[in-house]
């Protein structure tokens, strides 16, 4: 059934600073800025970017900003990322984080960055353990944060844990790399940057929806966590035929020259998962698995 989410990603421009003045400005811009753009977009999630009170090291829940985050997840009754370097009461360690804080104010969990760059290490920030999936009621997400973009290891991971959202919380934007993480793990990327590049909203194809801009520095849109992708070979003839029995009931999006179709529910009766068990359409990673069994196929048969 039909799973619609409104994603909003904030861009913002950290200060510079004591770490006092730092704290107390940027609280003051997040309730203000947050503010804004619930108001002006009604969502469900607000991603913010990285560390965005710079090497301020605080707990979470219980710094000030995870609690500053978690009264505006409640006044605005959506989930709220908080972006901080997490600092461990008992040991002292100190972690990048991406915490999520849900409608209530309730931290939903936390994803520690993968591999810290190099600076963070001087700093004492320790590696996190890898891909994270934070349970939310629109459906599991999974945390990466600004350098983790450039392992493929990590992307893997998410491949084989199959979250339908990504969260990206970053300071640099990663161009289009950030595309090919949603096309490689099939997920919606719904990235937030530091103020000067745009934050963006990306399709499980890998196609940008959403960017904020030198006038609104906010990206939004309306996704459907309800969805199948699918190959066009030996699916797209039955697109006409799913067409004409659920009409508006069903959504169909081919993106241009990756050869990849996105199936969404529209109706609340049935999922995409039952569209394509009714049609018999295969999955993309299905098709690239049965390709493979072909080629072995072909090669273990003798030369003629």
């Amino acid at each position: 059934m039909s799973n619609h989410v409104v994603v909003t990603c904030v861009s913002y421009a950290p200060i510079g600073g004591s770490d006092e003045e730092v704290m107390e400005r940027t609280h003051e811009d997040l309730k203000e800025l947050v503010g804004r753009a619930a108001r002006a977009t009604r969502p469900d999630l607000v991603v913010l970017p990285e560390t965005v009170c710079r090497t301020f090291d605080e707990e979470v829940p219980e710094g000030p900003t995870s609690r500053l985050l978690a009264g505006l997840a409640r006044e605005h009754g959506c989930y709220v990322t908080v972006p901080v370097h997490q600092k461990e009461p008992a040991t002292g360690a100190v972690y990048n984080v991406l915490g999520l804080h849900d409608r209530q104010g309730e931290l939903a969990g936390v994803y520690r960055k993968y591999i810290p760059v190099y600076p963070e290490f001087d700093h004492g920030t320790r590696p996190g353990p890898g891909a994270h999936l934070i349970e939310t009621d629109f459906g599991p997400v999974g945390g990466v944060i600004c350098f983790d973009l450039n392992f493929g290891e990590l992307r893997a991971q998410y491949k084989e844990l199959k979250p339908r959202l990504l969260l990206f919380s970053s300071m640099y934007h990663g161009g289009l790399v950030q595309n090919f993480w949603a096309l490689d793990v099939q997920a919606f990327f719904a990235g937030s940057v530091y103020r000067g590049t745009p934050c963006s909203i990306i399709d499980p194809q890998g196609t940008t929806l959403a960017e904020s801009n030198n006038y609104l520095p906010w990206a939004s849109a309306r996704i459907n966590l309800d969805y199948e992708i699918v190959h066009l070979d030996r699916n797209q003839a039955r697109y006409d035929e799913i067409h004409r029995k659920y009409g508006d009931a069903v959504r169909i999006v081919t993106t241009g020259q990756v050869g990849t179709s996105v199936l969404y529910s529209e109706a609340e009766e049935r999922t995409a998962a039952d569209l394509v068990e009714e049609f018999e359409l295969i999955r993309l990673d299905d098709y690239f698995d049965w390709s493979r069994r072909l080629r072995t196929e072909q090669l273990e048969k003798a030369p003629a």
